[in-house]
C-alpha cells in the first residue's frame, strides 16, 4: 500500500463507504423511477465497493471474510449479466462484455505473468 493511503486511512474508508452509500442511493433512485439501467448500476457499485472494503480494511485471514469478497464480487457480475439477459440492454451488454473481457484478460495475465517471471529469473533478467 502507497505511504499516502496508509497515513490517511481513515479518509479512504471514508470515500468508499460515500461510494458504497451513492450506489444504494442510485439502486433506489431506480427503483422508484423504474429505470432498471440505474438499478444495475447503483446495485454493482454497491456490491463493488464493499467487496473492495473487506479487501482493504477488514484484517482477517477467515475463510468468512474471502468467501463474502468473492461472493460480492460475483454477486455484482451475475447482476449485470442476469439483468442484460433480461431487458437486452445496450448499456448492459456493452457492461457484460467488458466484463468478461476483464476477467479473460485477469485470468490469462495471472497464468501466463509466473511463467515469463520464473524464465526472466533463469535467465538472470531482472
Amino acid at each position: 500500500m502507497c505511504k499516502l493511503m496508509s497515513e490517511h486511512k481513515w479518509v479512504w474508508a471514508v470515500v468508499w463507504a460515500v461510494w458504497g452509500m451513492l450506489g444504494l442511493l442510485m439502486f433506489l433512485s431506480g427503483f422508484v423511477s423504474g429505470n432498471v439501467v440505474t438499478m444495475v448500476v447503483g446495485i454493482v457499485v454497491a456490491f463493488g465497493y464493499a467487496s473492495l472494503y473487506l479487501t482493504s480494511y477488514v484484517k482477517s485471514a477467515h475463510i468468512v471474510k474471502r468467501a463474502l469478497e468473492v461472493i460480492f464480487m460475483l454477486l455484482a457480475f451475475g447482476v449485470v449479466i442476469y439483468v442484460y439477459v433480461v431487458t437486452g440492454s445496450l448499456i448492459l451488454g456493452v457492461m457484460t462484455i467488458f466484463i468478461v473481457t476483464m476477467v479473460f484478460v485477469a485470468f490469462t495475465l495471472s497464468y501466463l505473468l509466473p511463467r515469463i517471471r520464473s524464465k526472466s529469473f533463469e535467465k538472470g533478467v531482472v
